[in-house]
């Protein structure tokens, strides 16, 4: 069996309009008991969203005052991304990944930095998301406009 390039770029884009769209709602069905369950500490809601623009991320990247978050899932993270993006996708497991990155974030926080995270377009409500998580953390973050369609339209350098 022979696959064409186009057979994988169509796998791909409609897999990147999977990755955006709203999982569909199931019942959950506890493994654990629900008093072994321990849930992480949120601080509801008092982080605040905010949306950023390409120039303005582009300015606090190049001047080393940005953490950056990549909200799109790992494999398009894996095919490229903005530089010194981290992956952090917008996933059932987001709240415990972002308690595995709290060093970092308040490190970040510390040195004045901004948290950005983007997803893939406008239309895209990952980086969204991903942010609504942080602020349920106190984390104040904004989302690039555009995400990184626009950044690779620009002309801008990707990783």
């Amino acid at each position: 069996m022979t696959i064409h390039w186009s057979q994988i770029l169509t796998a791909a884009i409609a897999l990147g309009f999977a990755s955006c769209a709203q999982p569909a709602r199931q019942a959950a069905v506890p493994t654990t008991p629900v008093a072994a369950v321990k849930k992480p500490v949120r601080m509801n809601g008092r982080g605040k969203i905010t949306s950023i623009s390409l120039t303005e991320l582009y300015a606090l990247q190049q001047s080393d005052q940005v953490l950056l978050y990549d909200a799109r899932p790992g494999f398009f993270y894996g095919l490229g991304h903005l530089p010194g993006a981290i992956s952090l996708p917008k996933s059932a497991d987001c709240d415990a990944k972002i308690i595995q990155r709290e060093a970092e974030i308040k490190a970040a926080l510390a040195a004045k930095k901004t948290i950005v995270v983007y997803c893939t377009n406008l239309a895209c409500p990952d980086a969204r998301t991903v942010a609504i998580h942080l602020a349920g953390f106190g984390y104040p973050s904004s989302t690039l406009t555009g995400g990184w369609e626009a950044w690779k339209e620009s002309g801008l350098p990707t990783e």
